[in-house]
């Protein structure tokens, strides 16, 4: 008996032994695979053969397991794709990179990078035809402002070229909040003032279709002339005193319109129009609108005294529009390292609410049509009786 046991306690020993030496040599088998990938790409490079090497270093990171090691060989493997001219292919590296190693990415030399790729698919450098990609010039941008933290530097700049990429491609709802995202999150920063022009401009021209309460054209002036405030030799002062000149004859054309509504014989309502028209002398003297309402006033004639009785009781509407709203602040997107740790922390939002509480039945509603006798339940449950 005792001899039986030895004999399987030494063969157990043997096995584990011959198992762990199996995962040494195995081990051993494929580091020695990735160091030799990795120094056939090393040597590529270093002869200007850089196709070849991102497939070296490529085919090297398939052998590690360790994270830095991926991190490092896929950002050799993107620089090659970069110097080998494959902008499309070195942009899926730095992609990568970015995403599924953002602890071990160097910041300092990827970002220059993709901005320069971003250039390229901007001009059509590499590309097919020479054709230019302004959506993946924009894919670019917001892959440096979403992955890369607040204190790099650039990012003001970073924001203000895909705010005018967004704009050139017809997409200024998107441009409007990237440089409402940038403000907020770099008010300090130089060229702040040219996003809040920048702003100011996209907003004058959406508040030309569906701005029926003004919202929009008092977030234009806003901006324009904190632009002003903060800028007071900027050569480009011209263009914000236009656009606020602008801005300026819409809300008089609006009053004015509304006075000569409330002239008509359908609508007549002296004193409203009166004041309509009397607000856009008072506030906007200097617009052509002005000079229509001068005249309209002077149809209207002096003030008689039904029209003084009757402005007594009746008051229209404000002439002026009410006051602004701030803008709502955007969600600033979250970041690789931020999405690591999701999940990974309570919120701290889980609160218990009031109960909830629900009125009483009526006297008058037939609660029976609900209910079944309790055999009835049984019988559709179990297709018969209890018994």
């Amino acid at each position: 008996m005792n001899d039986s046991v030895r004999r399987l306690r030494v063969l157990a020993l043997v096995l584990a032994l011959a198992g762990s030496a199996h995962g040494q040599v195995q081990g051993y088998g494929q580091y020695s695979r990735q160091k030799e990938f990795m120094r056939e790409g090393e040597r590529l490079e270093s002869t200007g053969r850089y196709k070849a090497a991102a497939k070296a270093y490529r085919r090297s990171g398939l052998y590690t397991t360790d994270n830095r090691t991926r991190a490092a060989l896929l950002s050799r493997e993107a620089e090659c794709r970069f110097q080998a001219g494959q902008p499309y292919e070195a942009f899926a590296a730095y992609s990568l990179l970015l995403e599924s190693y953002p602890l071990h990415a160097s910041y300092t030399a990827v970002v220059p990078r993709l901005r320069q790729l971003a250039g390229q698919f901007e001009r059509g450098d590499g590309t097919f035809l020479g054709i230019s990609n302004r959506t993946k010039a924009i894919e670019v941008y917001e892959l440096i402002l979403q992955e890369t933290s607040s204190g790099a530097a650039g990012l003001m700049q970073d924001s203000l070229t895909l705010g005018a990429l967004l704009t050139q491609a017809g997409r200024p709802e998107e441009a409007v909040e990237i440089y409402r995202d940038a403000l907020r999150r770099f008010p300090r920063d130089p060229s702040a003032p040219e996003a809040r022009l920048a702003l100011g401009r996209l907003l004058v021209e959406e508040s030309r279709h569906g701005d029926g309460d003004g919202v929009v054209a008092r977030q234009a002036a806003r901006e324009l002339n904190g632009f002003l405030e903060s800028s007071p030799d900027s050569p480009r002062r011209s263009d914000a005193e236009f656009l606020l000149g602008l801005l300026d004859e819409r809300r008089a054309e609006t009053l004015c319109e509304l006075g000569r509504f409330y002239m008509r014989p359908v609508h007549e309502r002296r004193p409203a129009a009166r004041r309509y028209l009397q607000a856009v002398l008072d506030h906007y003297g200097e617009t052509a609108a002005a000079s229509r309402a001068e005249v309209l006033l002077a149809d209207l004639g002096p003030v008689t005294p039904e029209e003084e009785a009757v402005a007594a009781v009746e008051v229209p509407g404000p002439p002026l529009p009410p006051a602004p709203t701030p803008a709502p602040t955007p969600k600033p997107p979250a970041r690789a390292t931020d999405r690591l740790l999701e999940g990974a922390l309570p919120d701290g939002k889980a609160e218990e609410g009031p109960a909830r509480s629900f009125a009483p039945l009526s006297e008058r509603e037939n609660v029976s049509k609900w209910l079944l006798p309790l055999g009835d339940v049984n019988e559709l449950k179990t297709g018969g009786s209890n018994e």
